[in-house]
């Protein structure tokens, strides 16, 4: 029985996009923009699928199924669409919008909107661009997790390899043990910067072989080691493998993360449309290729150098191995030699000796003829084998190695591998860039060849809209005219908000003042969801578009209540009072009126009321209307509806005290009363050059002689107008009048709009039953007495809290005061106050659990003066103080007499206190103190002792000694030597002037006269010490002399014309 009556959701038809057209078209010629809005450039065209005017659904662009499946924002197809309560959605595929179709309510919130996925990120770039340094940081400033795809794939092979692969690991250091390397990082880091174990392949991989095995590898490491070796294409396969856990599975699932360098080809990215892996932006940085070269190349430089040096450490110990082996062959086939040689030498010399015995016999020779023939024998043999070492154990010749390469050649090809790569890198990113295009991927453009801190600037500015707009990326808000939004509410079709026309984002920003709404200041309304809101500007538009939920949820803090800007200005004639005046008007919409402009008015629009035919008695008759007429003329031109809305600027109104109070009988009290400080010069000035205006109308009596009038005027009835706004409505705010005009108008803006904020947050506070500051609330001394509440001027918070009596009526001002329920209430300071607005009602009856005591049990202050009216009241504890006798545990000691000028009256009593922390004491807890007992043993009376009858050094130590010791000490320090006089004359001076400077009994002109000399006294004796700082021996013309060298030798003979004038020092 439900089903017909409940929305169904179908197939967007060409029909349904025919109407939509024709309603747009309807539209757009009933708006008609005027010619003169905002000049600019030529706007980009939207697509007019996703255009501001397109009534999308609650997913806005993208598929609500995904999004609600799979967390996945996949931008629909137009193509695909549904149309559901009047909303078109678009969807991924013809399945999703099928399982739409069926049951749309499961795919759409209920109460509350929308919640987007976590933010998913893409960092492209060339080689050396930057993105590990960039991604990282800005996934740890988002809290998300950074991957980086290239360390991913050496993982998923580095348990097989062993060490790493690829292109950048191909050269590998010679003579280096083989063991499985580190990685220096992880791919994935966690929002903390620490490492993240991911979850391998499922696929099991053997037992670590051993060398003589050969390594089996699974499909997905076969792949990805030819991917990273011979830059074969990843399969659909492994990429799902690799990638698929990023989006669906936890902890990145609802965390988000940072890819790096992924997608590197068209293909990989197609990949991400194909599986729905969607991303919500793509950052790309962009750096000029010999940037690159200057950061890539000191580092591979540098490893060139460290294989450079390890290949000759190798060369040369190889270098080393063969002569020691050389070495050792030598002196072992020499070893051989020698005893070949040996062997040959000892048969030699017995087949010699037998010969010789045999030409001994003969007689053909003598005996020892032969010895110096074998000696002779020995050493060619030596010679002998030496060559024969030597031809054997030929030394190998250096050979320079002819693959050595130069270090200037090496810098050049790296330079060009690295252009290579650069190259290839930027052709695959412009195709990944048109892939990204086609799948509806934001893409942000960042200029990294900058500094760090420079480049992470322009990356968050980038994606700002993405991260502070992501809550309400889903909301739409559709910009109307304001022909448009009147028709909207009058037909009931849409509904006026709960802001009324004030602009929530001018709200947001802590502006209070009612925007206006006129043909010079138009409106911009705007549509979101059943409301119509109205913005001050279209910046301010484009903003609430950006982020409505932004300025709606927290609209709360944001008082809306309407307060007419009551303000005065006053100044002296020339002062700028009239241009401050009209600012105001113009730009707030206030209605600006001086005493001139009332009787004008009213002589004009009211012309047969009685008061109008009373002032014109009094102008007719040659006179001037009485100030009791202008103030009912001001009354009465106050009561228009603009006053009573927008508000009011008084121009030089009150200029005396007969009109202020006047004014207040009237019950017209502005909120804040300006008052431009000019001195005369300056106002003269202004003067004259306003006479010598060519543009006026009209002659003027504007002379010199009539404006200094009419200053002198000003000055006797300024004074006594200012000092009454100041003390009894506390709105005095005074300005310097010889600032810029901006600045000026800056800063009275911003103290009238300061006062508009703290009524309208009083009004607020008010309404809701809640405790409200009354600080500047132009409140009276004598209103705020006849309103106090039950603990009158007693701090409520510190009563309840602590039990203590803090009476605040010596605290002056209304700074600390507030208003619960009708009455008024004043606090010790700051922090209770805060404590009172936070709370009110547990610190006032009924809640208060300690209410203020009777008059008779609340301490008062006496003065010694009015002691005598209290007799026979007499000094309770013998004039002892009561809070150091019971701080000091009631013992003899503490005993300590008390102040005849700090008393106080309590319980009939009289109690006197050492000091007036002792009394503030008493003052907060009496009863702690008001009825202590004295010890019987008191400490014995010390009677006064005529100074006079005092021996010479009590005399002196009890009159003189202070005085002296301070002009004694001042001479001691100064050490004074005046012009022509001795030492001691001097010091004897000095210190006379010093004592009569100082006298504690002389009057205030007098120690100031003296004080004056004692100054001069000391320059005119540190006169020696500058002449010969600057005076040389030899003459110098007096262009080249130093400054004030003249003057000084001046003063200086001057001085000893004076110095036996007795009157000098005495006078």
């Amino acid at each position: 029985m439900e089903k017909p009556f409940r929305y169904q959701a179908w197939e967007l038809t060409g029909q349904d996009i025919e109407e939509e057209e024709e309603d747009n078209e309807a539209a757009k010629a009933e708006e008609q923009k005027p010619e003169e809005e905002e000049e600019g450039g030529a706007e980009e065209e939207e697509d007019p699928n996703r255009g501001k005017n397109k009534q999308l659904g609650e997913s806005s662009f993208f598929c609500p199924v995904s999004l609600h499946d799979n967390q996945v924002m996949w931008p629909g197809n137009p193509e695909i669409a549904a149309k559901y309560r009047g909303k078109v959605y678009y969807f991924a595929s013809n399945e999703a919008r099928d399982k739409f179709l069926e049951q749309p309510e499961l795919f759409l919130p209920t109460d509350t909107p929308l919640k987007p996925p976590p933010l998913r990120l893409l960092i492209l770039g060339p080689k050396g661009s930057g993105k590990t340094l960039h991604g990282k940081q800005l996934a740890r400033r988002l809290g998300l997790f950074h991957i980086s795809f290239r360390d991913r794939l050496q993982e998923v092979v580095l348990p097989k390899t062993r060490k790493r692969i690829g292109p950048d690991h191909e050269e590998q250091l010679e003579e280096l043990p083989e063991e499985l390397p580190d990685l220096p990082e992880t791919s994935v880091t966690g929002p903390d910067g620490e490492p993240v174990e991911v979850e391998e392949p499922s696929e099991k991989s053997p037992e670590e072989p051993d060398e003589e095995e050969e390594i089996s590898y699974s499909d997905l490491e076969e792949n990805v080691k030819n991917n990273i070796e011979k830059q074969d294409p990843l399969t659909n396969e492994s990429l799902e493998t690799l990638l698929t856990q990023f989006w669906r599975s936890e902890p990145f699932k609802n965390t988000g993360f940072v890819l790096e360098g992924f997608p590197r080809t068209p293909e990989e990215a197609q990949f991400l449309a194909e599986a729905g892996l969607f991303v919500d932006g793509a950052i790309v940085l962009n750096t000029g290729d010999q940037e690159i070269i200057a950061r890539m190349l000191p580092p591979k430089l540098e490893k060139w150098r460290e294989r450079r040096k390890q290949k000759n450490d190798i060369k040369q110990r190889n270098k080393e191995k063969s002569q020691k082996k050389r070495q050792e062959a030598m002196e072992k086939r020499r070893k051989e030699l020698l005893k070949e040689n040996e062997e040959a030498r000892k048969e030699r010399q017995e087949q010699r000796k037998a010969e010789r015995q045999q030409r001994i016999e003969d007689g053909e020779i003598e005996e020892g003829d032969e010895e110096e023939e074998e000696e002779e024998e020995e050493e060619e043999e030596a010679n002998d084998i030496e060559a024969i070492l030597a031809e054997e154990f030929e030394e190998e010749e250096e050979m320079e190695d002819e693959d050595e390469e130069p270090e200037e050649d090496a810098i050049d090809r790296l330079k060009n591998d690295i252009n290579d790569v650069y190259d290839g890198d930027l052709n695959s990113l412009d195709a990944v860039k048109d892939v990204l295009e086609e799948m509806l991927i934001p893409r942000f453009v960042v200029e990294s060849g900058k500094k760090p801190h420079i480049v992470r600037h322009y990356i968050t500015k980038s994606l700002r809209y993405l991260i502070e707009n992501r809550r309400s990326i889903f909301e739409r808000v559709y910009p109307v005219s304001e022909k448009t939004a009147a028709r909207l509410l009058t037909t009931g079709y849409k509904h006026l908000s709960s802001f009324g026309h004030w602009c929530p984002v001018a709200l947001y920003d802590g502006d209070c003042v009612l925007p206006l709404a006129d043909e010079a200041h138009p409106t911009f309304p705007a549509v979101y969801q059943s409301f119509v809101y109205f913005m001050s500007s279209a910046a301010r538009r484009d903003s609430f578009a950006a982020d409505p939920r932004r300025y709606l949820d927290s609209s709360a803090k944001h008082p809306r209540v309407v307060v007419p800007i009551r303000v005065a200005v006053l100044g002296p004639p020339k002062s700028g009072k009239t241009a401050l005046a009209s600012r105001f008007a113009k730009d707030l919409g206030l209605v600006r009126l001086s005493a001139g402009d009332a009787l004008r008015r009213v002589l004009q629009e009211q012309r047969k009321t009685s008061l109008a035919k009373e002032i014109n008695r009094h102008l007719l008759a040659g006179g001037v209307a009485p100030e009791e007429l202008v103030v009912r003329a001001v009354e009465t031109v106050l009561m228009d509806t603009q006053t009573s809305v927008r508000g009011y600027v008084l121009d030089g109104f009150p200029c005396s005290m007969r009109q202020v109070k006047l004014l207040t009988q009237h019950g017209i009290v502005p909120h804040k009363v300006f008052l431009l400080n000019v001195d005369h010069q300056e106002l003269m000035i202004r003067g004259t050059n306003d006479r010598l205006r060519t543009d006026k109308p009209y002659v003027m009596h504007d002379s010199a002689q009539v404006l200094a009038v009419k200053l002198a005027c000003y000055r006797k009835e300024s004074d006594p107008v200012a000092n009454w706004y100041r003390e009894q409505h506390r709105s005095l705010c005074q300005l310097d009048g010889t600032q810029s005009k901006w600045l000026l108008w800056e800063t009275a803006l911003a103290g009238a709009k300061k006062q508009t904020a703290h009524i309208q947050q009083y009004v607020y506070r008010v309404r809701r039953d809640t405790a409200a500051s009354i600080a500047d609330m132009c409140i009276t001394d004598r209103e705020f007495l006849a309103r106090l509440g039950e603990y009158r001027q007693y701090c409520p918070v510190r009563l309840q809290a602590h039990g203590e009596l803090v009476d605040c009526s010596e605290t002056p001002g209304l700074n600390y005061a507030a208003e619960f329920r009708g009455r008024y209430y004043k606090c010790a300071g700051p922090n209770e106050l805060a404590k009172f607005l936070d709370g009110a009602a547990k610190f006032v009856p009924p809640l208060a659990t300690r209410l203020l005591p009777t008059d008779n049990l609340l301490p008062k202050k006496v003065l010694q003066s009015a002691v005598r009216s209290k007799f026979p009241m007499q000094l309770h504890l013998q004039g002892y103080c009561p809070v150091t006798f019971l701080s000091g545990k009631q013992r003899y000691e503490a005993l300590v007499p008390g102040n005849k000028d700090l008393l106080v009256e309590y319980t009939d009593r009289l109690y006197c206190f050492s000091d007036e922390g002792a009394r503030d004491c008493f003052m907060r807890k009496p009863e702690l103190y008001w009825d202590l007992q004295l010890p019987a043993k008191l400490p014995p009376l010390k009677n006064p002792t005529d100074v006079t009858k005092l021996p010479i050094p009590g005399y002196l130590e009890q009159t003189l000694a202070d005085a002296l010791r301070n002009a004694l000490t001042a001479a001691a320090n100064f050490k004074p030597k005046y012009p022509f006089l001795s030492q001691d004359r001097s010091a004897a001076i000095y210190i006379g002037l010093h004592l009569k400077a100082y006298n504690p009994s002389s009057p205030a002109y007098t120690k100031q006269k003296y004080r004056r000399k004692l100054e001069e006294f000391e320059a005119q004796c540190r006169i020696i010490q500058q002449l010969g700082d600057s005076m040389t021996l030899k003459y110098k013309e007096p262009s080249k002399r130093p400054p004030k060298l003249d003057v000084n030798l001046e003063a200086f003979q001057k001085l000893k014309r004076q110095i036996d004038e007795p009157a000098l020092w005495t006078s």
